[in-house]
This record gives structure tokens, sequence and C-alpha cells, in this order.
């Protein structure tokens, strides 16, 4: 038996890891600059997420929908405690891309519409309606062609030909939702603070004109925070860079550690109109008390060892350190993150060798992840990340480059 190869592997096969770094069955070890697809923020082999693991192993692992546990409790109660008061009803789940289509169609449920706005490079998730609003979505031809999506231009500013004109809260961008009338509005405007796709960080200002011309149509607001939340902006959530409150929130992978959570949170008034409409939402594995007790430890390991706040401090110098290299290698056309989220892209010309790149990298003992639809690399460390283990990739990023000369 093989695994279905629906992502090619690397020929590497992980046996452990503690920290920012893992190991192999040969004695290799490697830094992860990826947090295993962003999941791992706490690292591997984290003490406390270990024994939460331990402890909830011996008692509940899942219990159906149905049933209240204290764990799920807990879990509430510490979201509660970081997010704002008007987010107030949650639900929890296993990966992003389900709680992206539930997010989807609590909007659809509770506004009577079907259309769905969305930015150009975004992606939401990999089942079928998270995927087919996302970038790979548009040329697929697999997926259903939802006539419903209504797709915005990147918030891409220096590639923006109109970018001069942005200032005092215009951004034309936005020209396009702006110009449409309310009667013709959306279920659901749905943002992420910084894409995925390429790292691209929207100017300031812009998530607050988009939340109040989808608030001026009467869609919903959804802060789709699969990759910003908990702490990878360097704030808890990537909408507290803008000062707003979403109607909607969704939440996933650094809430579960490495392990599959996620959440979709709301307001009281959105849940209400909601569930009027769709009666109820039932999983196998929904409101699990694993999941409630893995939430509650993340959150508590990242409050009580400061981990949000060091994601800004070691994003900032991943940053600097980047941009210095750039300075010496004019193939880097641009780096750009917040946090320990941050992208550096190719020049055109040189775009083509970054696959081979990727694979250096690999060799030399970096995993990251070369996005071939932007040209950039991708780093999402751990927030455990040392200064030596950033100061050792930057070295070998820089001696890379060289190679390419």
């Amino acid at each position: 038996m093989k695994l279905w190869n629906t992502n090619p592997l690397h020929g590497i096969r992980l046996t452990g890891g503690r920290g920012s770094t893992v190991f192999d069955d040969r004695g290799r070890s490697y830094t992860d600059m990826w947090s295993g697809t962003w999941c791992n923020v706490l690292g591997y082999g984290h003490p406390r997420l270990a024994r939460a693991l331990r402890d909830q192993a011996g008692g509940l692992l899942q219990t159906g929908a149905p049933f209240g546990t204290p764990e799920v409790d807990d879990a509430l109660k510490s979201l509660a405690d970081i997010l704002p008061p008007e987010l107030d009803r949650a639900v929890f789940l296993n990966s992003g891309s389900e709680a992206v289509e539930l997010a989807l169609k609590m909007a659809m449920a509770a506004t009577g519409r079907q259309k769905i706005v969305a930015a150009e490079k975004g992606y939401y998730g990999g089942t079928v309606f998270a995927l087919s609003i996302s970038e790979p979505g548009r040329t697929s031809t697999f997926l259903p062609k939802y006539a419903q999506v209504v797709r915005l231009p990147a918030p891409h500013c220096v590639r923006c030909p109109s970018s001069s004109d942005c200032g005092g809260g215009n951004f034309p961008c936005l020209a396009a939702l702006g110009e449409t009338p309310p009667e013709e509005g959306a279920a659901a405007v749905i943002w992420e603070p910084v894409l995925g796709g390429g790292i691209l960080v929207p100017p300031p200002g812009y998530g607050a004109r988009l939340r109040e011309l989808a608030a001026a149509r009467g869609a919903l607001f959804i802060s789709e925070e699969i990759t910003t939340g908990m702490g990878r902006t360097g704030r808890w959530f990537g909408f507290s860079h803008e000062n707003l409150v979403p109607d909607i929130l969704v939440i996933g992978k650094a809430l579960g550690g490495g392990l599959p959570v996620s959440a979709v949170v709301t307001t009281k008034e959105v849940e209400e109109r909601a569930v009027s409409v769709l009666g109820r939402h039932v999983q196998s594995h929904q409101n699990t008390p694993l999941s409630g007790r893995i939430a509650a430890e993340v959150i508590g390991t990242l409050r009580d060892q400061g981990l949000v706040e060091r994601s800004e401090e070691m994003g900032a110098m991943l940053l600097s350190g980047l941009r210095e290299i750039q300075a010496r290698f004019p193939c880097i056309r641009e780096v750009r993150g917040r946090g320990l989220m941050v992208g550096a892209e190719l020049t055109p010309e040189a775009a083509g060798r970054g696959p081979d790149m990727s694979k250096r990298l690999l060799e030399k003992g970096y995993i990251q992840d070369f996005h071939q639809l932007t040209s950039t690399f991708r780093l999402f460390p751990p927030f455990v990340i040392t200064r030596d283990e950033i100061r050792g990739f930057l070295a070998a990023f820089g001696d890379v480059l060289a190679e390419q000369k």
C-alpha cells in the first residue's frame, strides 16, 4: 500500500522533533520554517501540550455533539479572554476548510443571499465550496463554477497601477464592491488579514474600509484567520491590526498546536439568524473534549509564555534579515510579512529557479515552502524559534542565492 499522491512527497521520513527542529530516520535534523503546514506554533514536543494529550487520552476524547463537557467550557472561556465581547458564540470543529464551509453556510442562511465576495490570490480551504472561491478555483476544470463569486483585485500595492490614488480611506481595488447596489448585495465578504498565498499584506485601513462596505450592503464580514490567527501576525488576531470586529471569525491551524482543531466564532445576533434557517449543524467530531482541552492548553501556553509578543519580535528579525539579503541579491523582488508570516518573492526572471532553490534549502536542513503562483518563499516558523535558528536560515538562504549567480 502506498500513500495516494495528492501532494508530492520529499522522500524524507520524519521520526521525531523538539522545539523548531525535526529529525528523519537517517539521523538528519531540519529547522522547520514551515511549522508543519503552519500549525505547530508551539514547536515539537512542547511539555504542556504533551501533558494535556496524555491526560485527556485517559478520559473522554469524543462524546458526540449533543453533550457539554468541562473541556469545551474551558476552551470557550479561553477564547472569551482573547476576543472582543461581541464574539460570544463558538463551535469547535477539526480543519480550517470545514470551518470556512460552515461560516459561508451560516452567512448564506442568515442573509438569504448566495453571493460571496473574495479577493484574488486568496485561499480559503481544500473542500469544494472553500476551494471554488479560492484562487485555484478560478481555473480548475473539476470544480463547480459558482456564478455567485465576486472577486476583488488582490490588495498588493506594489503591483497596483492605481496605488498612487490610495489615501484618505480610498482603495481603488475595492471600487467594484463600492459600486455594487445594496439590492445586489452579497451574503458575505470573506477577508484574510494577510493573504497566505503570497504573504500579501493589505495597506493600513484596507480591512476597516472593506468591513464598512460590507455592512453598508448588508453582507456579513468574515475574518478568515486560519493562518493569521492565534498570534501569527504578532497579535492574537489579524483583525486587531485594523481595530475592527468581524461578524464571523474562522480559526484553525495554530488553535490545535499541531492537532486538528478549528473554530467558528460569531455574535448572538448572527447565530440566531442563521440557526432559524439552518436548524442545526452536526458533525461526528464537533465540540469534542479533546478539541476543547487542546484549544485551552494552546491559548494558555501562548499567553503564559508571551509567545504572541515573541512572534512579533522574531518576525521583525526575520524580515530585517531578508531585506538585508534583498539588498545583496537583485533576484529578490520583494520582502513582505507581518509577525512570523513572512515572504520573499523572486523576480520573474528568477522565479523558474524557485523550486530548485527550495530543494537546496531542504538539503541544507531548512524546511520551507515555495509558492509558485506568486513566486514567493513562504516562511511560517514556530513561535518558539530562536535567534540562532533564524540566523542559520538567513545564512543558508544567502548561500543558495549565491549559488544561482
